[in-house]
């Protein structure tokens, strides 16, 4: 038996934000490899942010292997912080997967610490590791499809995933669930690292077993469907939606403005759906076009109407600061925002990510000088920083716009407080409301966990 611990970086060393997010890409490969007669557990620095905590940890556990996801964000100063650690208080083997490994490797490779990187998907190529251990041949690891920069295996068959194992996870430690239906996008977005990723479904059946399941459990009332794009028009959707609406929950999901016809509306709100959020992203056509949105201003508007027809709160994001957007266009997405008054912005600067087409552009015409240092890729994918400014657009023009619509989300709170009063969770509602506010901790498991 192969010991696995797979670590979930802390968000921000330097805001040590206590709001996690669930690692659903974690619990799957420790699940997959569990299957396999390993043992994978999972550690997350977002609860556990204290340097003692996973130390204690590896101690006490003794893995053979150490895996870190890493994402294009501030996220990557725990990963070289926890690489060290990791090291000084352990032989096991160091390996970093997720979006920035699989995108730009060789800043991860240089950091002296780590053995390997997995590029791609993770559970083949982890259960592989986990077999070369137990016939003590650690040498065959670099001849791995998916490791380093070795070609890439097909992508799995999402079909033949075990359910993934909720209780790997200390579901009392986050204030939302989180479910996963899909991976990849149909978009083909420049700013996107989703881009060119084939949309591929998990199987039905198992979903709305795990869903259903969950919901059950942990007496769950609220949750989050966390895909690019969850419903669609095909049969998955209407079968999944009518699993959901045999219980008194409610929950958000993300849509592309073209899904959102009254077949697919109808099923979302008898589901639960209480809000939907869009990345409707600039109020220029002329934007839209150029970063391959594949969407118009009028669907845009056409999705809002859907929303209000159904009585469905929306929630759009958008972005300011893309490249080649004049102050004019953004002018655009403010007016827009202004006239169709959503229920919640999501209105930020836009980030450059490795390798995507809006990289490889600025690349080519010599705007951007690629890092050469992990630590040196940070301001890239930090949301909250306008710089690098790579439009049009003055700095200070840019962050006062993104300013002015901070405050909007004390509206969807009010709204979603509101829907739980409704379907009568006001008593949830209220401890929940306690929480966000501080006033009784940060956990509220008399009310969010009831085993």
């Amino acid at each position: 038996m192969t010991k696995v611990l797979l670590i979930q970086p802390n968000y921000d060393l330097e805001k040590l934000k206590n709001d996690p997010s669930m690692s659903i890409a974690l619990v799957e490969l420790a699940t997959f490899v569990n299957e396999h007669d390993n043992q994978a557990e999972i550690f997350d620095r977002n609860i556990y942010y204290n340097d003692i905590e996973i130390i204690n940890k590896l101690k006490e556990f003794k893995p053979d292997i150490v895996g870190m996801t890493c994402y294009t964000s501030p996220m990557i100063k725990d990963v070289l912080h926890l690489s060290k650690i990791i090291k000084e208080n352990t032989d096991s083997l160091l390996i970093v997967g997720g979006i920035h490994a699989t995108l730009e490797p060789k800043s991860l490779l240089d950091i002296p610490e780590i053995d390997y990187v997995v590029r791609g998907e993770g559970e083949e190529t982890l259960l592989d590791i986990c077999n070369l251990i137990k016939e003590n041949k650690r040498e065959k690891i670099s001849e791995l499809m998916n490791i380093n920069y070795n070609s890439q295996r097909p992508l799995i068959d999402l079909k033949t995933l075990p359910i993934p194992d909720y209780g790997l996870l200390e579901i009392e430690k986050y204030n939302l669930v989180s479910f996963f239906t899909s991976r990849g996008c149909m978009g083909r977005c420049k700013f996107c690292y989703n881009r060119g990723r084939k949309l591929r479904f998990y199987d039905t059946d198992k979903m709305i077993k795990l869903m259903t399941s969950v919901i059950e459990k942990y007496n769950i009332k609220e949750f989050t469907i966390a895909d690019d794009n969850f419903a669609t028009r095909g049969e998955r959707t209407r079968k999944i939606c009518e699993a959901l609406s045999k219980y008194n929950v409610i929950f958000h999901c993300c849509l592309r403005a073209d899904q959102a016809c009254d077949e697919v509306m109808k099923n979302l709100k008898k589901a639960g759906c209480w809000c939907i959020l869009f990345g409707f992203e600039s109020g220029s056509q002329r934007v839209l076009d150029f970063i391959n949105k594949d969407m118009t201003l009028e669907q845009n508007i056409e999705a809002i109407n859907q929303c209000k027809k159904y009585d469905i709160y929306y929630s759009p994001s958008f972005m300011v600061g893309l490249p080649t957007e004049t102050e004019e266009e953004m002018d655009k997405t403010i007016k827009f925002i202004k006239k169709h008054k959503p229920h919640n912005v999501n209105i930020g600067y836009y980030k450059l990510f490795p390798h995507t087409e809006l990289y490889d552009m600025l690349i080519s015409e010599g705007k951007v000088i690629p890092p050469t240092k992990l630590i040196d890729w940070m301001s890239f994918g930090d949301t909250f920083s306008p710089e690098p400014n790579f439009s049009d657009i003055p700095t200070e023009k840019m962050i006062s716009a993104v300013n002015s619509f901070s405050h909007r989300s004390i509206r969807l709170y009010a709204s979603k407080f509101l829907k739980l009063i409704i379907t009568g969770h006001g008593e949830y509602a209220w401890f929940k409301l306690k929480a966000i506010f501080g006033f009784h901790g940060k956990k509220i498991n008399k009310f969010f966990l009831q085993k």
